[in-house]
């Protein structure tokens, strides 16, 4: 059953399952962050934020422009101290998200039942790749919507 909570009742929910010292599992919605996760089908599992991110975690957190809540992973830092996050399957960067607008750490995933972490070599080298990867994504958006254009 999916429902619809309001941000304040997801944060408690999210401090409640941490202060007793267990993990937050849900669904994520949305195409941000394929070919990882997948919107409909895969859980990920968070862990209570660090002190600080470290590059190729994905967390969430709220964004301060307009309060909604994303899934992507940090991919560098600003010149200030925030961090820069971009979704797996996105190339536009978002800038300038500090500590306190990360809600939780992602540990793991589970796709088709087999629940995967982040700590394992295949995930580490999946992270390296995709980040490496996000500047020709962007020229493959341009190629791909040229020829659309092109073709209409």
């Amino acid at each position: 059953m999916n429902e619809v909570i309001s941000f304040e009742l997801f944060s408690d929910l999210l401090r409640e399952t941490f202060d007793r010292g267990q993990e937050f599992t849900f669904i994520p919605s949305g195409t941000s962050m394929l070919p990882l996760l997948n919107g409909t089908d895969d859980k990920v599992t968070f862990s209570p934020k660090p002190a600080h991110l470290s590059k190729y975690d994905v967390a969430l957190y709220r964004r301060p422009s307009n309060g909604h809540l994303v899934l992507h992973r940090m991919i560098g830092f600003t010149h200030d101290g925030g961090y820069i996050f971009c979704g797996d399957n996105q190339f536009t960067k978002e800038f300038g998200i500090t500590d306190d607008d990360v809600l939780a750490l992602m540990t793991a995933f589970t796709r088709k039942g087999k629940t995967h972490s982040v700590r394992s070599l295949r995930y580490r080298i999946y992270c390296r790749r995709i980040v490496c990867m996000m500047k020709y994504r962007r020229i493959k958006a341009i190629i791909y919507h040229k020829l659309k254009d092109s073709q209409e």
